[in-house]
């Protein structure tokens, strides 16, 4: 498998990564923020913002550009081209990678919530990147 980094599309890279950080801004703060908080003991969405660490939106964004290469490698390696096979990509990447290596961390924590929130969030982050990936060629 051939990494040429120099010949990916990077308005489509550009583009994953910033509706990557949307979709997670979006799942952690607007759909599942009070709940989110919650499970880290915080009384509301405000007081869980308040207690993050600067560096952790740096590490989101990093992590973020990160997958979106992985996936952009993936595609190129099996010749991903259309909608229905960049969807199927994305499904077999959020379910052999996220959820195989999330779930057991969870579990042995008991914080079932917390993985179904972030694996929601992955998962709609892996199919978005892989469809803007596929279909930006």
């Amino acid at each position: 498998m051939e990494f040429a980094i120099a010949s990916f599309n990077w308005f489509a890279i550009l583009a994953s990564v910033v509706a990557g950080q949307v979709i997670s801004t979006v799942w952690f703060v607007v759909l599942f923020g009070a709940p989110w908080a919650a499970e880290y003991g915080a009384d509301s969405r405000q007081q869980h913002a308040k207690e993050v660490p600067p560096y952790t939106y740096g590490v989101g964004l990093l992590c973020t550009i990160i997958l979106v290469l992985s996936i952009a490698t993936l595609q190129r390696a099996f010749a991903i081209e259309s909608a229905s096979s960049a969807l199927g990509l994305g499904l077999f990447v959020a379910l052999g990678f996220c959820g195989a290596t999330g779930l057991p961390g969870q579990a042995f924590l008991k914080r079932w919530r917390v993985f179904f929130i972030a694996y929601g969030s992955q998962t709609v982050m892996i199919l978005a990147i892989s469809l803007i990936l596929a279909l930006w060629r």
